[in-house]
Order: C-alpha cells, then structure tokens, then sequence
C-alpha cells in the first residue's frame, strides 16, 4: 500500500503529495528511499554465502524466506568508502597517532641524554595528532565526548618539551629525566588509555545491516549492506533538487544511481536513489548461476 499522502507546505502554502523516505548512512552522508520499498532490515550477515563473482560490491547472496537474494555493498556499489572502511581506517589513524607519542617521549628523552637537538613537534596543534584531532567530527556522541578528554593529557605532554629542554640547558639533567619518567608514567598512560577506549568505541560500533528491498511489497529485489539506519523522513516534492544540477553530477558513480537531493534545514542532506538503478540483478543471477 502507498504510503504517500496530501500535505500542505508550510513555506508555500502549496499541496502535493508528501513522500515518506526511510533514510540510512553510509558514514556521515544520509541516503533514502521511499518506504515502500523497505520489505525488511536483516541483522546477521554471518549467513551471506559468498560467491566468486566480480561484480563491484556485490557479497554474495542470502535467503529470505526460501527465496535466493543478491546482496549488495550499498557504498561499494557507488564506489565510495563504507563505514566499515572508515572506521577501520580511524583505527589506524589512532594507532599510529599512539605511537607518534611513545616516540615523542623516547626522542625528548634522548635528546635530554645526549643533547641533541629535539625536532619533534612541541606545539600540540602541530603534531599529526593534534591536526587531526582540531578537524575531526563524528556522529558518535560518546566517542565525540571521549576525544574531548584527550585534549588536557595531549597537551601537557607537549608542554614538557620546552620545560625539559630548559633544565636539561640549566644542567639539570637527573631532574628533567625524573620528571619525565614521572609524566610518562601518569599523563602518557593516560592519553594511552583513552587511545584503547577510542578504538574499542569504534571497534563496537564496526557492524552492518541488510536492508530487503522490494517493488511489490512482498518478494526481494535484492538487500542492501549498509552501516547505520536513521529515520523515515516525510519530504515535499519542493524539497527534492536534482542530483544533475550540483555537484553531485561530477561525481559519475553516485550521479547513476541518485535522482535528487532533499535539502531541509538542520538536517543532512538525503540522497534520494533510485532502487532499480543499482544494479542489473538479471546479470548478475545468471553469473550466480
């Protein structure tokens, strides 16, 4: 049954048919279709079997209901990063951030030794981590509020250098080595402890979803790997812009599948596709079979 129904714009005052979207992300881009198309949202994709296909985003296919159902990567399918990508890489990005650091300390600490000229970072805005961390922004509201507190440790570790270095030059060298076994010990720990609990935050949220996609309401077309469900939006048709008027058209992959862009204020923008634009399921079945 169609979910679509007569609303009245409260900017226009125009009437038109208000479309439900249920909207998903793929990282921090919000994708949509009409609601009428969602059949199901599976959780285990433990049960894909795969296949030796080569077909770009394709994973295999799954079962709903006795019924063979292709599955696709929905961000691979448009040839971008999916969340899954994204956070792998951020994980990366900390552990190495991590160990910047630990070699941070050891070099300060040889440089105090043998007096050799200290070329690390001392400002923390310009080490690799703190340009990271200035420009980072995430959906995950507890990992948002767990970098906050790395900005006090990460800080006081760079404060040390030019404090080291001073007494190191005053010749007070036992007691700069001491206190730098003190901070390694208390706020080097610390800034490493938050490092863990950032990953094992990204880490738990690293889990995708399969989202059935039907036209008649009853039978698959296929399903969909994506990274994290949101809403169903009601949209105006005056809220939909092309996707060929924007950037977007440069972009060939997305621009195949996308018809429009829902724009509204204090929300994402929704990247509207169209579900039979995604793949050719014909295609690819007989290469299944």
């Amino acid at each position: 049954m169609a979910l679509d129904r007569v609303a009245t714009n409260n900017k226009t005052g125009k009437t038109g048919p208000e479309r439900q979207i249920f909207t998903f992300f793929i990282e921090d881009m919000m994708f949509g279709l009409d609601v009428e198309n969602v059949l199901m949202l599976g959780q285990d994709i433990s049960d894909i079997q795969r296949l030796p296909i080569e077909e770009r985003g394709f994973c295999g296919v799954t079962k709903y209901q006795g019924t063979i159902v292709p599955v696709l990567d929905f961000a691979h399918r448009l040839g971008i990063a999916s969340g899954m990508d994204i956070k792998s890489e951020l994980i990366t990005t900390l552990t190495d951030r991590e160990k910047d650091h630990i070699e941070w300390m050891n070099a300060l600490e040889l440089s105090i030794k043998t007096g050799a000229a200290f070329v690390k970072a001392l400002n923390p805005d310009e080490c690799a981590f703190g340009k990271w961390y200035n420009k980072f922004k995430t959906r995950d509201e507890t990992l948002q509020e767990l970098l906050q507190l790395f900005d006090e440790p990460h800080r006081k570790i760079h404060s040390l250098g030019e404090e080291l270095l001073a007494l190191r030059d005053h010749d007070k060298i036992d007691e700069a080595l001491e206190r730098l076994q003190h901070e390694r010990a208390t706020t080097l720990r610390r800034l490493r402890a938050l490092f863990s609990r950032a990953r094992d935050q990204i880490q738990g949220g690293m889990r995708q979803v399969l989202l059935f996609v039907t036209l008649d309401g009853k039978t698959p077309r296929y399903a969909l790997m994506i990274d994290d469900i949101n809403d169903v939006i009601n949209y105006m048709p005056s809220e939909l812009q092309s996707s060929r008027s924007g950037a977007l058209g440069l972009i060939s992959q997305i621009e195949q599948v996308i018809e429009g862009i829902y724009a509204r204020e204090n929300l994402p923008d929704c990247l509207y596709f169209d579900i039979n634009k995604m793949t050719d399921l014909d295609e690819i079945m007989k290469k299944a079979s």
